[in-house]
């Protein structure tokens, strides 16, 4: 089995150890394992610029297109193809801000431009085994956990692929886990978890049972939740509705088998999205002569007059030299 970590924290610090940690725990399993990571502190990835171009090949049935950067303009090709060799893929993060660091988000931003990788792990059956990990310096991580799993997801596949998530919090000082023996158990289990699953799937053709930190929604295992003005309840991340109630001051949320069939991450809400997409470009390319008259006459000249610039910036030596 191959197995493939994403880390996005410090090099060498908290993440980078719990992942070695993690993957030696898939060695226990399976002492011939062949397991690595990559930290995306290391990688040079370029933003999406949001030009569409994926989603239109897509939308066209084209699923080989890459993105317009270019396969070997950056290191997101690379890291692809490591995830399309792997069986189980882990991926952690520290919080910043409540959330994953930017580099994570930018990289999955590019998941759509990765030629058909979605489109042949999108189904229980084909889906990649993942879990994921996360760390915060105090407790501001109430989204970080939700947000990671979410990232596991789209990198597995589906939901049915995650089998393992947690998240610790008050680990914020460089390489202070290694002071937390709990911690780094988990972390082996997690990595024991992930190749036991492998295997069960290979042998049975079946996904393993989640294994994680439970959440309110028995889907994607969140704990958050969105309440509407009508006083609705949902998912936020699935956008399916529940039903409350509340027992002896608990608040008990139960979303039933249907809607979950409806989840944005099922197939219906895959469809369903893509299909809202098309529509976009569609309206888009009708209105293309009421789009461009109005370009034309209303902004064109104010983009220009009301852009700020940016500066340029003074590279150091070192820099220059790096980046020829």
């Amino acid at each position: 089995m191959k197995i493939f970590g994403i880390c996005c924290g410090r090099k060498n610090g908290n993440t980078d150890l719990m992942m070695v940690e993690a993957l030696k725990g898939v060695k226990s399993i399976d002492p011939d394992a062949e397991v690595g990571f990559v930290n995306l502190q290391d990688a040079e990835i370029k933003s999406c610029m949001g030009c569409e171009t994926c989603m239109k090949k897509h939308i066209a049935g084209d699923y080989e297109f890459r993105c317009v950067h270019g396969v070997n303009q950056d290191h997101f090709h690379f890291i692809e193809m490591q995830l399309r060799a792997a069986d189980g893929i882990i991926v952690s993060a520290p919080a910043y801000n409540l959330l994953p660091p930017g580099i994570l988000i930018r990289f999955l931003n590019k998941m759509h431009a990765s030629g058909n990788y979605r489109l042949i792990t999108q189904s229980v059956e084909a889906c990649k085994i993942s879990a994921c990990f996360s760390i915060g310096g105090t407790d501001w991580t109430d989204y970080t956990p939700n947000v990671l799993r979410m990232i596991a997801m789209e990198l597995s596949g589906t939901y049915d692929g995650v089998v393992d998530s947690v998240h610790f919090d008050f680990l914020n000082a460089f390489q202070t886990v290694m002071l937390s023996a709990d911690v780094m158990e988990r972390m082996h289990m997690l990595g024991e978890n992930v190749a036991k699953a492998v295997i069960y799937k290979k042998e049975t053709g079946k996904n393993a049972d989640y294994a994680g930190t439970e959440g309110i929604c028995s889907y994607c295992h969140s704990n958050l939740l969105r309440v509407d003005p009508d006083g609705s309840v949902y998912c936020p991340q699935c956008n399916v509705k529940g039903t409350v109630e509340v027992r002896d001051g608990k608040l008990f949320v139960h979303f039933s088998e249907e809607a979950l069939k409806e989840s944005r991450w099922a197939p219906y809400g895959q469809n369903l999205h893509m299909e809202n997409i098309a529509k976009g470009h569609e309206k888009a390319a009708r209105g293309i002569e009421t789009i461009q008259k109005n370009y034309s006459e209303n902004y064109k000249d104010q983009l220009s007059e009301y852009r700020i610039s940016f500066p340029e910036l003074k590279k150091t030596a070192e820099e220059k030299d790096s980046h020829e």
